[in-house]
Formats: C-alpha cells, sequence, structure tokens
C-alpha cells in the first residue's frame, strides 16, 4: 500500500501557523514566481493575518508534518476551502486527492457547495477540475471554481442512522440509540452487513462496541462517522440539532440553549444561535417577544439546516 495513505488530519492549533506559513511560502514560490507577484515577507504574512485555527486541519503522514486544509464557511453560502497545502515530498502520491475526497465527502454530506480560488496556471487546477470543481470566473492572477452538490438522493433510512451518529459523536445520544437507529434502519429496509452486525449488537455492549461498528456501517452507504472536535463535525453537529428542532422534537429556546451550551460564543457558525439564547434570558429589556425570538431561531434553523431539514 502506498504510504502516504496512511494518513489523519488533526484540529489546527495556534502553535501551527508559522509551520503552515513556511509550506505555504514553499509550495506556492514557483506560481507567484511565474506571475511576477513572489514576496517573501508577504508569502507567509498573508497566511498569518488570515490563520485560522478553528477552521484549519493538519495533515499527518503517521505522526509526520505532511500540510494543511482549511475550510470555512463562504460568504455566498457553502464552504470556502483554502490553505490546501502539501509538502513537495508527498505530492503526487494521492495523498492530495484523498484529503480532497475528504473534504468533499463532509460537505457532500452537509449539502453544501465548495468554492476556492487557484493561482492561474497553477498544476492544482487540474486536481480540482478532476474532483468536479468548475470555473465561476476569473481575472488575470485568480481563477475561482466552485463544486456544486452532487444531484443525488439519500434514503431517509440512510439520513437517520446517519445523523444519529452525528448527535452520538457529540455525546447527544447514547451508543444503545445508535443500535435502535440501525435497528430502525434495517426495518425501513437497509440490509447492509455492516448495519446488521451494528443492529445485533447487544443492549450490553454497545458502549464498548459501537466505536468499532459504527464506522463500517457508515462507509457501506458512503458516509462518514465526523471527529467532533473539528470544524467540520462540529458544523454537522449543528446542521442537525437545527434540523431536528424544525422537525419538531424540541422547541426553539431549547435548540438555543443547546447550541449555546455546547459551543459557547467561540465557534461562528453557532454565534447567531448562541447570542438568541442570551436574548431569552433578558426578555422584558430588549424589546423582543418569545414569539419574535421563536421566528428569529426558526430561521436561523432553516439558514443551517438548509433543503436537508425539509422545512
Amino acid at each position: 500500500m502506498n504510504k502516504d495513505l496512511d494518513w489523519s488530519l488533526r484540529p489546527a492549533t495556534t502553535a501551527d501557523v508559522e509551520p503552515v506559513a513556511e509550506l505555504r511560502a514553499e509550495v506556492m514560490r514557483a506560481d507567484l514566481e511565474r506571475l511576477g507577484r513572489y514576496d517573501d515577507h508577504r508569502v507567509r504574512q498573508r497566511l498569518r493575518d488570515g490563520f485560522s485555527p478553528q477552521h484549519t486541519s493538519i495533515v499527518l503522514v503517521g505522526r509526520e508534518f505532511a500540510g494543511s486544509v482549511a475550510v470555512r464557511p463562504a460568504e455566498q453560502g457553502g464552504r470556502w476551502l483554502e490553505h490546501f497545502y502539501l509538502r513537495p515530498r508527498h505530492q503526487g502520491r494521492g495523498l492530495g486527492s484523498a484529503v480532497l475526497r475528504h473534504v468533499l465527502a463532509e460537505a457532500d454530506s452537509a449539502g453544501e457547495p465548495v468554492r476556492l480560488d487557484v493561482l492561474q496556471g497553477s498544476a492544482a487546477r487540474r486536481l480540482y477540475e478532476r474532483h468536479g470543481f468548475e470555473p465561476e470566473h476569473e481575472d488575470a492572477v485568480d481563477a475561482f471554481l466552485v463544486r456544486p452538490v452532487p444531484a443525488v438522493t439519500v434514503d431517509p433510512a440512510v439520513e437517520r442512522l446517519r445523523d444519529a451518529a452525528v448527535l452520538w459523536s457529540a455525546g447527544e445520544l447514547t451508543a444503545l440509540e445508535v443500535v435502535d437507529a440501525a435497528c430502525d434502519a434495517l426495518v425501513a429496509g437497509l440490509d447492509g452487513e455492516a448495519v446488521t452486525a451494528l443492529a445485533a449488537c447487544p443492549n450490553g455492549e454497545a458502549s464498548a462496541l459501537v466505536p468499532d461498528l459504527l464506522p463500517p456501517a457508515l462507509a457501506e452507504y458512503g458516509l462518514l462517522c465526523h471527529p467532533p472536535g473539528g470544524m467540520l463535525g462540529k458544523q454537522t453537529v449543528l446542521r442537525v440539532l437545527a434540523a431536528r428542532m424544525l422537525a419538531g422534537e424540541y422547541g426553539p429556546q431549547d435548540l438555543a440553549r443547546r447550541v449555546h451550551e455546547r459551543f459557547g460564543h467561540d465557534f461562528e457558525p453557532a454565534e447567531a444561535l448562541a447570542l438568541l439564547d442570551d436574548s431569552y434570558d433578558t426578555l422584558g429589556y430588549h424589546g423582543l417577544t418569545r414569539e419574535q425570538l421563536d421566528e428569529d431561531v426558526r430561521a436561523e434553523a432553516r439558514r443551517l439546516a438548509g433543503a436537508r431539514c425539509g422545512a
């Protein structure tokens, strides 16, 4: 097996900014020099100025720093992919495609398009186009690409199993509830071998067995088990909580409280709901009624859940 396929992602920390800045300077130098835009200081400082640990993951091969990738909410909706760099010794060996497939699978699971920009003439553009990115617009320096959400229909039973997995990974559901979701999936017509094994997990052993049984059960249907501590995992938990509120499982104030308690004010995509939770606590001081706050929460939940919420 290609050694580069033995890779993983870990959440970035503030200590990663300088290694990523150095890698950016190394990787981008040839293209920037070709365009007459290379500046030894600026190429590093632009990374430092825009570095966001909460949106960045470090690519590891074994335990070795091999690269970085960042995914943040895009202003025009969906996700923005940036700072995707691999050390030269790990390029051309399948690692870039593997990381990109992971990022795109996360976006597809959330039903969101992915956008990025790439320098004109960069060989990286061919990688992105092979994975479904299309030109949106271009200028003399950059090409702006988008990968639309694939037009696929997801079986409702698969969605329910996926959402149960997301909430279990975030501590919102027990392992036994995941087993129950797998049983429901079998009743609904799913019959994969791994899902069947998950559904057959004895109640008393669910906590011990679900961590090993769940990933292959999800993989049977092209789904990922989201690490809850990473940015993409957090976004997925947020989307599922919003969708469940819209489905009537709990009320608007409860959603705002759950999100506030889980994410506080430190996770940008959840900030609007955290602020609305504060507003519930100060009713009578800001002129808004409970009904108005409820509707604001529903509107934010619809935005987070997107078309998948059915509302």
